[in-house]
């Protein structure tokens, strides 16, 4: 067993750990809590596809995919920093599942539902009055809000800081959101032992992090992601830079019409003589 445990809330090791083949019955299982429903001929290979070069794979943003039940498929989003367009993106999220399970031709029958699921570090702004941690969320009539145009449409918001721990006794799901926040807490290790499944999820979390191949692959992927935030700020400090020039060169002009002298005119903007010089001939 390794010393310390993967960070569960890094969206790599979520996907590792959830999106894999392998570990079908995990995801399996923990997609049957959250729909609360049978979950049957479940298939994670459209991750494949999904991933690509994971190092630098959609800003480093990683979701689980996941077919199941004859046609019907889900992506589950781990969102552990607050954005302010999330019920926006999993709208998108579900409108690219959904449209493409339909090509030139086909008929509406070959549609099957889609569910866009989120797991959120944090209270959505949009759901502050809604104490329930897991909310769901489907295409209803305003004045007749227990009719539903369809069943195609379906959304998932588990908020993990409306947790009430106290219930986690009784509710299985909870344990699952606990482990994904703190996988190594004694509360874990506690129903562990009476969850197969929670336990295999453990089991394979430990492997992943005694594995070096994988340990690379995190660093890796923070080295670019590094990168990328240091790349962001240098563009975000030339423009800066180059609207202060510009904003210095019309000052500049300014004083040259009033007929300000030059070695004044560097001092008030900061431009070299020369510069101030080369502006004078270019008016």
């Amino acid at each position: 067993m390794p010393g310390k445990l993967l960070d569960l809330t890094d969206d790599l090791v979520f996907q590792e750990l959830f999106g894999k083949q392998k570990n079908k019955e995990i995801t399996k299982h923990f997609l049957s809590l959250i729909l609360n429903r049978e979950i049957t001929n479940v298939d994670l290979d459209a991750n494949k596809r999904m991933l690509g070069n994971r190092e630098n794979s959609k800003t480093g943003r990683l979701d689980v995919r996941v077919k199941f039940n004859d046609g019907e498929d889900c992506n589950i989003e781990l969102q552990m920093k607050k954005f302010e367009f999330m019920p926006e993106k999993m709208l998108e999220y579900w409108s690219v599942m959904y449209g493409n399970k339909i090509n030139c031709g086909d008929k509406y029958s070959v549609l099957k539902p889609s569910i866009s699921i989120l797991i959120a570090g944090y209270k959505l702004p949009q759901l502050k009055d809604i104490p329930e941690y897991h909310t769901k969320w489907n295409l209803r009539e305003l004045n007749y809000p227990d009719k539903i145009l369809t069943n195609d449409i379906e959304m998932h918001i588990l908020e993990i800081p409306k947790i009430n721990e106290e219930e986690m006794l009784k509710d299985e799901l909870i344990q699952w959101l606990n482990f994904i926040k703190n996988p190594g807490s004694e509360e874990v290790q506690k129903y562990m032992e009476e969850n197969k499944y929670l336990k295999q999820a453990r089991k394979e979390l430990e492997y992943l992090s005694g594995d070096p191949d994988f340990q690379r692959l995190l660093e890796s992927r923070a080295g670019f992601l590094k990168d990328m935030d240091n790349y962001r700020e240098q563009c975000e400090r030339e423009a800066n830079e180059k609207g202060k020039l510009q904003k210095q060169k019309e000052i500049a002009k300014k004083l040259l019409d009033m007929n300000m002298p030059i070695e004044q005119i560097s001092q008030a903007t900061e431009l070299s003589e020369k510069e101030i010089e080369k502006l004078k001939k270019e008016n």
